[in-house]
């Protein structure tokens, strides 16, 4: 099996998944078990995308001492599935300000065969880095404790933080791009449809476009909830302008590495976008 990179291999096959969390951030099982499954499901290319460490408090993302471990363990696997499995070592690295995101040189001399950029964190006023990703639940309580109830103002901040991610550069895929859409509709189900939110959105697509930045289409609430992030309405503008789509299902168990992906890949011929 000759070695691709993700984009390459998502232009020849449907047998890849990028994003995948394991027992080295908030995933339920371990890079082994990850693997075997993926092999199992008829997987060609498997990369391993752990939450990356980071400088705030956080249950989900993996601990700086884990690192070389993480590196370990994937050259293992690696070495044991041989030309079965395609396995990569990848990161979905947070982005937090300029200080700290994919394109400091604390991941940039990290030996990943690829790396996924996302927003989970956002500064409220009072200086606290906030986890606006997880359950709803969660999202609604911190919205109102710690953002005053400031739902447009957080998703403002959401999207331009992500702009200025793109800018900086420095990672391979843009992950889960449009995600706040799934907490923000919590509070209020119409926010997508208003204009001001679609501007937002728009200005992403019009920044990974310029730069051809290949985005994610994650899977992973396609089953349960019918939900894609970026949402389906923007694919179209993305492939007519040559951005590269990769779907990936953001597996945090071995059941969910194929979960919604042949969902995505039926909307993607519905909507005459060319896969492989």
């Amino acid at each position: 099996m000759s070695r691709l990179s993700p984009v390459e291999a998502a232009a020849s096959t449907r047998a890849y998944n990028f994003h995948s969390h394991t027992q080295f951030c908030d995933g339920k099982a371990s890079m082994e078990e990850m693997a075997a499954a993926a092999l199992g499901q008829g997987m060609e290319h498997y990369g391993f995308s752990p939450h990356s460490p980071i400088i705030c408090p956080s249950g989900a993302n993996m601990k700086a001492d884990d690192l070389q471990a993480y590196f370990d363990e994937a050259a293992r696997l690696r070495d044991l599935y041989g030309d079965k499995l395609e396995v990569y070592t990848g990161m979905e690295i947070d982005w937090l300000d300029a200080d700290f995101g994919p394109h400091i040189d604390f991941f940039q001399k990290m030996p990943l065969d690829y790396s996924i950029g996302s927003v989970h964190f956002l500064r409220n006023r009072e200086g606290e880095w906030v986890d606006i990703d997880g359950r709803p639940e969660r999202f609604l309580r911190y919205l109102d404790e710690k953002f005053r109830g400031d739902l447009r103002g957080v998703v403002e901040r959401y999207f331009e933080q992500e702009l200025y991610m793109i800018e900086r550069g420095g990672f391979t895929i843009l992950g889960h791009c449009d995600k706040i859409s799934r907490n923000a509709s919590a509070r209020d189900p119409q926010i997508e449809s208003y204009g001001w939110y679609q501007a937002l959105l728009a200005d992403v697509v019009e920044a990974c476009a310029s730069r051809k930045l290949p985005v994610e289409i994650n899977t992973r609430r396609a089953e349960s909830e019918d939900r894609y992030f970026p949402r389906e309405s923007v694919w179209r503008s993305l492939a007519d302008r040559n951005v590269p789509l990769i779907v990936n299902s953001d597996a945090h168990e071995p059941e969910g590495i194929s979960s919604g992906r042949e969902k995505a890949f039926a909307a993607l011929r519905r909507l005459d976008i060319k896969t492989p």
